[in-house]
């Protein structure tokens, strides 16, 4: 997650460099068209590694995978696996991965292995509760679809402009 939010902010501060970095008047589309991967970059960088993560809450657990939400009950949780990254093995639904917890050596096993010990804890103290069961979402909204048609258009917008100026 560091690195991440430091490849943000090391392409802001290539942005913003580049944007006041070019005097020639009237070179707004030009510089338009530069903040266009940009924005992609921004945008891969924050999916990939900063949209994934986990939550504990009162009857759930919460993963947040690349394009998936999944709300898993304590009690449905029949078993954890995975050696590089964690799995969850839910009563009625397979295998659901965690993208958030690998054991990548930025990341740690250690980590994975704390969540995975207390998920183990909490399923063993469930209740199942009615209303409160299994689901899972689509993560097609605004953040998905804002940044890669922000830079296309920024992109298109700006070589337009280009061309016809």
């Amino acid at each position: 997650m560091v690195l991440a939010v430091t490849a943000q902010a090391g392409l802001l501060a290539l942005q913003v460099l580049l944007q006041e970095g070019t005097t020639v008047p009237g070179s707004w589309l030009m510089r338009l068209m530069l903040l266009s991967p940009t924005l992609l970059g921004l945008y891969v960088t924050w999916r990939l590694f900063l949209n994934p993560y986990v939550s504990f809450g009162q009857d759930r657990f919460r993963v947040n995978n690349l394009f998936t939400h999944y709300l898993v009950p304590y009690h449905s949780i029949t078993a954890l696996e995975g050696r590089t990254a964690l799995t969850l093995v839910v009563s009625g639904y397979g295998r659901l991965p965690v993208a958030a917890l690998d054991a990548a050596p930025l990341t740690g096993k250690a980590k994975r292995d704390a969540v995975a010990q207390e998920l183990l804890r909490r399923r063993d103290a469930a209740v199942p509760r009615a209303g409160h069961g299994f689901e899972k979402r689509s993560t097609l909204g605004l953040p998905e679809w804002l940044g890669p048609v922000a830079s296309l258009a920024c992109f298109l917008l700006g070589g337009f402009a280009s061309v016809l100026g």
